[in-house]
């Protein structure tokens, strides 16, 4: 025991410090390939909103993404992929399993509202949450009128957490005007710009890209 003592003084701290470095290149592996995984994923996604295994990171240490804070970051941009999932499947209107994809982009836009996005991106969740409950709204004539109230307090939301955020007022302002032709009175109350034609409205196409993050 007495040899042994040492040899432990001696080879423990080089240990120490075997053990650093390795740790050292793994989370920097780890960084490179989140970077990589964000940047390949987000040019698939522009070229292919639809495509499928976007943002595959290949980590190595255990619980890398939420060390690295980019959990939230995957959560809206997998959202976004959802939306446009929703969108292509909309292109048939022989597909009957839609309402099922319809919900899982609600829940996951939903989920990234509801995270630690900056409001930007939350406000962005909001507002597309407003244009998938338009598209149900306008196909679903026995509950389209309580369909159009959440999707007012959809853009509610979205305006409410980002006020910078022009799109999701002046859909507001069109399904304010749309629900109530009147409805200055609460334009006036809510401060919202009048609508000006050639804007994007709920459901058109510009909103569909998915572009903001």
């Amino acid at each position: 025991m007495k040899r042994a003592r040492p040899i432990l003084r001696k080879g423990l701290p080089i240990a120490i410090l075997i053990a650093l470095a390795v740790s050292a290149t793994l989370v920097a592996r780890d960084a490179a390939a989140i970077r990589s995984g964000f940047e390949g994923g987000d040019l698939a996604f522009k070229a292919q909103p639809a495509a499928e295994r976007l943002w595959k990171i290949d980590t190595r240490v255990p619980y890398a993404k939420r060390a690295f804070g980019v959990e939230d970051d995957l959560l809206y941009r997998r959202a976004l992929r959802a939306f446009a999932v929703d969108a292509r499947r909309g292109e048939n209107p022989y597909d009957f399993d839609r309402p099922a994809f319809r919900a899982e982009a609600q829940a996951t836009l939903g989920a990234a509202e509801e995270s630690s996005l900056a409001a930007p991106l939350r406000s962005k969740a909001a507002s597309l949450q407003g244009v998938l409950t338009f598209e149900e709204a306008i196909q679903d004539p026995i509950n389209g009128p309580a369909l159009m109230r959440r999707v007012v307090g959809d853009f509610e939301r979205a305006v409410r957490t980002d006020p910078t955020n022009e799109e999701a007022k002046y859909n507001l302002e069109y399904l304010l005007r749309l629900m109530d032709p009147s409805a200055e009175r609460l334009r006036i109350r809510e401060n919202i710009p009048a609508y000006q034609p050639g804007r994007s409205a709920p459901g058109a196409g510009p909103s569909r890209q998915g572009e903001g993050y």
